[in-house]
This record gives C-alpha cells, structure tokens and sequence, in this order.
C-alpha cells in the first residue's frame, strides 16, 4: 500500500467491484473511451488485472480517499496486451470517478 496526504493506493477488495462498475459505466468517466463498460466487462478487467499482477508483479492499484474510505479509481502500470510500433512498453493507467475528475493538489476533491 501506497499513502499519499489524501490517498491509499492499495490492493482490490471484493467491495471496489460494485462502484468500480458504476464508475465504468458513467458516460463523464468514460468520455475518452469507445464504450462503456458493463458489469461483466468489468468483472473481465479485474480478472485480466490480478493475471497481469501474477505474471509480471506490478498492474492497476486501487485508489481511495481517506477519511471517507471512498474507492475513487485505479492508477498504476500496466504491459499493453496489444501489438503496435511501440510496443513493447509498460504504460501508466488511471481512471478516476467524476467526484475526483478536475482535481489537482490544492484543489479540494468534488464530493458527490
């Protein structure tokens, strides 16, 4: 576990599974991503991340607020399972909720 002044950056938890799906199928989240994604599609990318942890010991960490204990999002590093000219890399991967989407130090975190 990572600890940041207002984040735990720390392993999944059973119960990340039900926002973390609310937030993968919010249209303000996913603007940039070609779809939303459904529970099932959902529950696939944690699967496919506990396999990424196993084969290469690092992946998507879950992130959440102090304090409150609010699971907000993932962020960590991940090895694209596709092909392309710059590949092989290891990319950075986040996704937060809209109540934290606009935030930086010294800004507070939008609460829902």
């Amino acid at each position: 576990m990572l600890e940041t002044p207002r984040l735990l950056i720390r392993g999944w938890r059973n119960s990340d599974r039900a926002p973390f799906a609310a937030m993968n199928a919010d249209p303000e989240v996913m603007r940039y991503f070609p779809a939303l994604l459904t529970l099932e599609e959902t529950d696939a990318m944690l699967e496919r991340n506990r396999a990424h942890f196993a084969r290469h010991g690092f992946g998507l960490w879950a992130v959440e607020l102090k304090g409150p204990g609010e699971f907000v999002g993932f962020i960590g590093l991940s090895v694209p399972a596709f092909e392309a000219h710059f590949t092989p890399c290891v990319e950075i991967g986040w996704r937060l909720g809209a109540s934290c989407l606009g935030c930086w130090p010294g800004k507070q975190i939008h609460q829902p």
